[in-house]
């Protein structure tokens, strides 16, 4: 013993250890739903309705141009069109045997929205190879958000010119496309000693001429700052759309059809407001 004293103390060294229970990692699976839905993409046992597509579609380099596809027939449920195509799900009624006929869409794209509506993404390289394609069907069948992403893609891929200005501003007009007409307007904006002389006019409808004032004036307050939160005019598209999906209102219209919209919900806001008080 006396050879474990140090000085006459006894110096214990003594080591602990902790038996914690340390609960296993729980494992809690997702929402399915959107899984599910997608196993049921194209399902002829779980549809009741079936569409035929395919015949004439027009050209996307000359719309006077058709080109013939071989017919394709898709399955789908009533319920999921109506929710999500409401154009498409009025063309057909749920547990009716005939196929309802679909001309002047390519059956690719249409499987593409078709996809789309049971909860699928369509992938960037598919939606910069059809856009023009996709968003002509999106908006035929009311597939507002796919038209949107469709629209995006090709606002971004297209360089706009001189040259092509005029037809890219009809086209994006014809077809509600605030985006892709707000880029070409911001061209005509910054690049007027170019146009004038160039390009004629006279085949633009009188009301996008407001636009193009407006992409003129916001580009003199300073293109990259927001415009003010109540200065609707001046807001940027994006902005715009983001306001009406806050509010549940619909995102799909021109400029003019969006800031209406946003000042008419102001508006009956501020009067149930007074009523309440």
């Amino acid at each position: 013993m006396l050879t474990y004293l140090n000085n006459g103390t006894l110096t214990l060294e003594i080591h602990l250890r902790t038996n914690k229970q340390v609960d296993p990692a729980s494992f809690v699976p997702s929402n399915p739903c959107s899984g599910n839905l997608l196993k049921g993409f194209n399902d002829e046992e779980m549809s009741d309705v079936a569409f035929e597509v395919g015949g004439e579609v027009e050209s996307a380099a000359n719309r006077r141009k058709r080109a013939k596809t071989t017919p394709t027939t898709f399955h789908a449920g009533h319920l999921i069109l109506k929710l999500n195509a409401p154009a498409l799900a009025d063309m057909c009624r749920p547990g009716n045997e005939a196929t309802v006929p679909i001309d002047g869409v390519d059956p690719e794209v249409f499987k593409m929205m078709l996809y789309f509506c049971y909860g699928g993404k369509v992938g960037k390289e598919e939606l910069a190879a059809n856009a023009k394609a996709i968003i002509e069907a999106a908006d035929r069948f009311g597939i507002v958000n796919l038209k949107l992403q469709a629209e995006a893609v090709l606002a971004k891929q297209t360089d706009i010119t001189v040259d092509n200005m005029l037809d890219n501003l009809l086209y994006a007009n014809s077809k509600n496309l605030a985006l892709f007409q707000e880029k070409i307007m911001d061209f005509a904006a910054e690049n007027g000693d170019k146009i004038v002389g160039n390009v004629s006019f006279s085949s633009v409808p009188s009301e996008l001429i407001s636009d193009i004032l407006t992409a003129v004036a916001r580009g003199k307050r300073s293109i990259s700052k927001s415009a003010p939160e109540d200065d609707l005019k001046f807001m940027r598209v994006g902005e715009l759309r983001k306001h009406l999906h806050n509010k549940g209102l619909c995102i799909d219209g021109s400029r003019e059809t969006m800031i209406a919209l946003l000042r008419e919900n102001s508006a009956s806001g501020e009067t149930g407001a007074k009523e309440t008080s």
